[in-house]
């Protein structure tokens, strides 16, 4: 028995705004760089800026691999929940990364203070560090999917040429 012929898409999928070498960079700094500009004092700006930067590439990573397997992103909340599933993965992992680092900071200061941070001390952050961490994300992530990404041009529904109606020329 043959298959009929598949669907049709009804949304195009998502295209990178252009120029990309100009829109990506300019989302990717308001995304990352609008939550650490908030905070005061420079360790919790570096640690913003970290926790940001891991979460987009951790998200541009899962975009990729779906634009690769011809899954693209239709809408943009698509791209958002991208983000935003990274920033949980990152808003959980950071509670024991900042507790391993505060101890290894401490044991150099003061010999024998690292035990007393624990694991389950960090696991007591995680509440806190997703309560924090979500809202940040979803703000980033509704900054980058509005500036780096654009819906493609609207197609002409008799035909394949490309339709703009804010490019109407008249005699043609």
């Amino acid at each position: 028995m043959r298959h009929p012929a598949p669907i049709p898409h009804r949304f195009p999928p998502l295209a990178w705004r252009r120029p990309a070498s100009v829109w990506t960079p300019l989302a990717l700094v308001v995304a990352i760089g609008g939550p650490a500009l908030a905070l005061e004092g420079g360790g919790m700006q570096q640690a913003a800026l970290v926790a940001g930067a891991a979460m987009f590439a951790i998200a541009l990573l899962t975009l990729g691999a779906a634009w690769y397997f011809d899954k693209a992103p239709r809408t943009r909340r698509e791209v958002i929940v991208h983000v935003i599933a990274a920033g949980f993965i990152v808003a959980l992992a950071t509670p024991f990364a900042l507790t391993q680092l505060l101890g290894a900071v401490s044991k150099y200061e003061h010999d024998g203070a690292a035990q007393s941070f624990t694991l389950s001390d960090a696991a007591t952050m995680v509440p806190l560090a997703l309560l924090l961490g979500l809202p940040i994300a979803l703000l980033s992530a509704v900054a980058f999917a509005l500036l780096a990404l654009q819906k493609p041009v609207q197609r002409d529904p008799g035909g394949d040429v490309a339709f703009n109606r804010h490019d109407v020329q008249p005699f043609r």
